[in-house]
């Protein structure tokens, strides 16, 4: 099956428009409602919600069902922690939490990784911690839950309704008011006036993958064989926008990069914000960051950096760039032997 991290993306659907949109959800799925403007489906229109399966351990809760959160509106919402978008959705869920959860409403996280490294439930642990996720979480490792819903897209929120029934569907970021609308629609009360998503630019670079199962790498550079190391020369900048550049020695393994000894990882890319997911395949490691030929200004340095590095200490999302301006910029990063690099995302 096909899976995405979908960005400020808008779904404009209703619900006779719901086979015509079978790319998101196959044939026989329930019927969606996602966008700007969206409004609940009909109740003669709602089908009931499967229940969760295949569940791993919870997280913040003993073990639910939706028959026994019958009676409840519940926001049933699909994310991994290392996906930029679903970290970006969790302030807005947050104030969804604290202002409907004394009203019958329920939120259901259900942490369904893309990655291996995400299936290890002390890692998810520590992301909700870390991220500040006070509802139940769910571990999905083997997407059986994500399958049951014929999911396609991290994040993806299925709102169901106090009888069990699938009412609105929103996929990605944004629409936080829409949302919020839905959620108050159904528990009868006014809305809380969630805050509205920052627009980001439909030009900006899309995600790019560094292992050979999804990615592709600059100037014609080929992957080698999976598990062997392949050495890479070092041209200077990629010549190519928008694809990831390696020199030195890299070993394939198939969903990431790994480094063998010191290199260089080089990108042009189109964005205000540049987040990486890198891991370690042994203790800290340390990366030096250079943006445009230089250090990266004061002010653009995301909230990983410390001066013009950052320390990976372990398999995570790292925010490197922020409020950079329009255009291509080069960015170059200096690394060790062990780094594993998995995407880069942009906002």
């Amino acid at each position: 099956m096909n899976r995405y991290r979908a960005g400020l993306m808008v779904v404009a659907a209703v619900a006779l428009a719901a086979i015509a949109l079978a790319v998101f959800r196959p044939f026989g799925s329930p019927p969606l409602s996602a966008g700007s403007g969206s409004t609940l489906l009909p109740a003669s229109e709602r089908v009931a919600a499967p229940d969760f399966a295949g569940i791993d351990g919870w997280i913040n809760s003993p073990p639910l069902t939706l028959a026994g959160l019958r009676g409840r509106v519940v926001l049933v919402d699909f994310w991994t922690f290392s996906c930029v978008n679903c970290v970006r959705t969790i302030p807005h869920l947050r104030q969804l939490y604290n202002a409907y959860r004394g009203r019958g409403f329920v939120i259901v996280g259900i942490h369904s990784p893309e990655f291996d490294f995400e299936k290890v439930p002390a890692n998810v642990s520590a992301a909700v911690k870390r991220l500040g996720v006070a509802w139940p979480v769910a571990l999905d490792s083997e997407m059986a839950t994500w399958n049951a819903y014929s999911t396609q897209y991290w994040p993806t929120e299925d709102l169901i309704d106090q009888q069990g029934r699938i009412a609105y569907v929103h996929f990605g970021e944004g629409d936080y008011d829409v949302t919020d609308s839905a959620v108050a629609s159904l528990l009868g009360v006014r809305p809380a006036a969630s805050a509205r998503a920052s627009p980001v630019p439909s030009s900006i670079t899309p995600e790019l993958y560094a292992g050979s199962a999804r990615g592709m790498l600059a100037d014609g550079e080929a992957y080698g064989p999976q598990g062997q190391p392949t050495s890479y020369s070092d041209s200077g900048a990629p010549q190519a926008d928008d694809l990831i550049k390696v020199t030195g020695r890299w070993t394939d393994h198939g969903e990431y990069l790994q480094s063998d000894g010191p290199g260089h990882v080089r990108l042009r890319f189109h964005a205000n914000d540049l987040f990486v997911v890198m891991g370690t395949a042994g203790g800290a490691l340390q990366v030096q960051v250079r943006l445009d030929g230089g250090v990266v200004p004061s002010g653009l340095g995301g909230p990983a950096l410390a001066g013009s590095s950052f320390a990976i200490t372990r398999q995570d999302l790292y925010h490197l760039v922020m409020q950079e301006s329009p255009g291509y910029h080069l960015l170059d990063l200096s690394l060790p032997a062990g780094v594993q690099l998995y995407t880069f995302t942009f906002g």
